[in-house]
């Protein structure tokens, strides 16, 4: 009993010394470690950097269509009354020269009845104002019925004077009134045609023009008078040859959904009118701060870039101007011309992070 008495004192020191030095190492252990982490060097990226410049975005632009007709060169070819085609001499498609047959027609039913009714009317006009002269010599009428008679002749010679410019007669023939291709032909021979109807309809041959379809995004980089370089997919008029830009059109094409623009051709060429083409622009866009595409990063809905100012990256909220798949144009309000932007490495940076420069 006495030794255990004993033995209880010293059970308790080695306790209270062990928990002592337990203690003592976690302390120690606890404060290596914060001292420790406190003693490394803050992270620092390696990256390249490229200088903002001040300049245009080029860009090259590719379109495709058509050659089609320019608007002032349809001709189509009416009579102002009916007829009846007698002969066609020209089939679609063809070349044919000013001046060359076209169609032979005669005066339809309604427009010989109506030439007829026209030389009755005139001569009973003629005979009535005879009588009538002749009534108010004999003092038998009075100047007012005189005047009638004379007013009814006149508007019957003049209806007759207009069936006789128009050259109403038996058979007329149709003639091209310029050189061109003949686009279109609306009649059939036997057939009968209402007054104002195409009869023919010509495409003057130095007039044609080609129709390209171009997305909406990219026709404010385009200008009337730019050049541009055609090629036809036909291999008619496979050489390239440059025409100028006459007209964009500010609606959009419900059938393709893009942009037409209408390209002058140089006087000499080959191209068909239909024929297939394809059409390429050298664009440049007004002057802003160049970048190098890689420098600009997707950030949400908006974009980033990071400068390099005292050693540490400094991150730009940009708005993303015209680009190209080598450089862009950007607008930011501390962005200047010539500040080193970080253009490899970009991923890495968040900002303040120290950046080291690459040679």
């Amino acid at each position: 009993m006495a030794k255990d008495m004993r033995r209880a004192p010293l059970r308790r020191a080695a306790g209270a010394a062990i928990v002592v030095v337990v203690l003592g190492t976690a302390w120690v252990w606890l404060h290596g470690s914060k001292s420790g982490k406190g003693s490394l060097p803050p992270p620092t990226a390696t990256v390249r950097v490229a200088p903002i410049r001040q300049a245009s975005v080029i860009k090259r632009l590719v379109a495709y269509g058509r050659v089609v007709a320019a608007p002032w060169a349809v001709h189509s070819l009416v009579e102002p009354f009916d007829v009846s085609i007698s002969r066609v001499f020209v089939n679609r498609g063809q070349s044919v020269g000013q001046g060359a047959t076209l169609l032979q027609v005669r005066p339809g039913p309604a427009a010989r009845l109506a030439l007829l009714q026209a030389q009755n009317d005139y001569r009973l006009a003629k005979i009535a104002l005879r009588d009538e002269r002749m009534r108010l010599r004999l003092k038998l009428a009075t100047r007012a019925g005189f005047l009638r008679a004379r007013k009814a002749f006149d508007t019957a010679r003049l209806s007759l004077q207009i069936f006789q410019a128009e050259g109403l007669r038996r058979r007329m023939i149709v003639t091209a009134p310029v050189s061109g291709v003949v686009s279109h032909i609306g009649v059939e021979e036997g057939s009968t045609v209402s007054p104002g109807q195409a009869l023919v309809t010509l495409i003057a041959g130095d007039r044609l023009e080609v129709r390209l379809g171009v997305e909406p995004e990219d026709v404010p980089n385009i200008r009337v008078g730019e050049r541009v370089r055609l090629s036809s997919f036909e291999g008619v008029a496979s050489q390239r040859i440059h025409g100028l830009v006459s007209v964009i059109a500010r609606v959009m094409d419900p059938a393709t959904h893009m942009i037409n623009v209408f390209v002058t051709l140089p006087a000499s060429n080959a191209y068909l009118l239909g024929e297939y083409v394809e059409g390429r622009f050298t664009t440049a866009s007004p002057p802003g701060l160049l970048v190098p595409r890689s420098a600009v990063l997707p950030s949400g809905h908006h974009f980033v870039l990071y400068t390099v100012a005292h050693g540490r990256a400094v991150r730009h909220r940009v708005e993303l101007g015209p680009h190209n798949g080598y450089v862009a144009q950007v607008a930011a309000p501390h962005l200047r011309a010539g500040m080193p932007v970080v253009v490899l490495g970009n991923y890495e940076l968040a900002p303040g992070m120290r950046v080291r420069i690459a040679p």
